[in-house]
C-alpha cells in the first residue's frame, strides 16, 4: 500500500465504481484465480483482510529486525541453520498469536480464494520506494500459497504464516527436532528477517473495503536480491 504523495506504509486506494464488478461475479478467473495471469489476480474483487496479522508480525519481528545489519555478516548467527531456528521459535509466536486472536478472521479472503504468491523482496529498496509497483519482480524469490480448490476458507491466516515461515527458515525434524528440513529463499549466507508485508488495493466501490491487487510482497532484511 502507498500513500498519498508517497508516504510510506499510508493506504493509497484506487477509486472503482460499482460498474467495474457487475460484470465478474460469476468470472471463475475473478472469483478465484490459479494463475498469476489470471484477470482476477491482478483486478480481484477480494477483500484482503491482512492488516492485523500484518501488524501483528510487525510486532513480533521488530527486535530481530533492528539487529540486520545492511552488509553480510547481517547478524552474528554463525551459521543460516543457527539463524532459521531462532526465527522459527518467533514465527510459532506469530501463528499461536495468530490463532488466539478472534479479531484476525481465519479466511484471509472475502470471497474466499486459493492462491496467492508471496515475492520476498530485500529491504530497504536502495531506490525510491513509495508502493509495491517500484519493486523489481525479477529480483525477488517466490513462496506460492494454494490452498485446495474445495476449502470452505481458501487459505488462512495459520496457512499464510506456516508456508512464509517454512520457506524461510524450514521445518525442524520431527525425529528429537535435530535435523532441520531444507529451506527454500535465500542462500547459506543470508539471515532473513520480514519486517513487513505490503501490496497494492484497489477500492472496492460501495462494498465494504479494498481489494488486493497482484502479489503480496515481504518486505525482508538480511537477504541478497535475488540472481538474474
Amino acid at each position: 500500500m502507498a500513500g498519498a504523495g508517497c508516504s510510506l506504509f499510508a493506504p493509497y486506494v484506487i477509486p472503482l465504481d460499482d460498474s467495474y464488478y457487475k460484470d465478474d461475479q460469476n468470472d471463475p478467473e475473478m472469483l478465484d484465480p490459479q494463475t498469476t495471469s489470471d484477470e482476477g489476480y491482478r483486478e480481484g474483487i477480494h477483500n484482503f483482510q491482512f492488516s492485523r496479522l500484518n501488524k501483528l508480525v510487525e510486532t513480533h519481528t521488530a527486535a530481530t529486525v533492528a539487529k540486520i545489519k545492511a552488509k553480510k555478516p547481517y547478524n552474528n548467527y554463525h551459521s543460516r541453520d543457527a539463524h532459521n531456528k531462532h526465527q522459527r521459535v518467533i514465527w510459532q509466536g506469530i501463528r499461536e498469536a495468530a490463532q488466539a486472536d478472534h479479531d484476525i478472521p481465519n479466511a484471509l479472503f472475502s470471497p474466499p480464494r486459493t492462491y496467492i504468491e508471496v515475492r520476498v523482496s530485500q529491504w530497504p529498496l536502495s531506490s525510491h520506494y513509495c508502493c509495491p509497483c517500484d519493486i523489481d519482480e525479477n529480483e525477488c524469490e517466490v513462496i506460492e500459497i494454494r490452498a485446495p480448490k474445495d476449502s470452505d476458507d481458501g487459505i488462512t491466516k495459520d496457512m499464510f504464516i506456516q508456508k512464509v515461515s517454512e520457506a524461510l527458515y524450514g521445518q525442524a525434524s520431527d525425529t528429537n527436532n535435530a535435523g532441520i528440513s531444507s529451506y527454500s529463499i535465500g542462500g547459506e549466507e543470508d539471515r532473513p528477517v520480514i519486517e513487513r508485508f505490503d501490496y497494492m488495493i484497489q477500492g472496492g466501490g460501495s462494498g465494504d473495503g479494498v481489494n488486493i491487487m497482484g502479489h503480496i510482497f515481504a518486505l525482508t532484511k538480511g537477504i541478497r536480491p535475488k540472481p538474474y
